[in-house]
């Protein structure tokens, strides 16, 4: 079973950074898979959905990163 997401509030007081790790390595194994599925070839159609995805991954580690500091 998962733990339940971070909040931004959780993110903002995890001094110790260990929510904001885990969150961030989460993204990153989610960015990894879609770059992956990308690599191996999409239809355009679905290579535009894909893209979309990974910027919004991508945009949620940037946001995860700001709030962890």
């Amino acid at each position: 079973m998962t733990e339940p997401r971070a909040s931004a509030f959780d993110l903002a007081d995890d001094h110790s950074g260990v929510k904001a790790r885990a969150l961030k390595e989460e993204l990153l194994t989610l960015d990894m898979s879609v770059k992956r599925t990308m690599d191996a070839g999409l239809t355009p159609d679905d290579m535009k959905v894909a893209q979309a995805a990974r910027d919004a991954v991508q945009a949620a580690s940037r946001v995860v990163e700001a709030l962890s500091r």
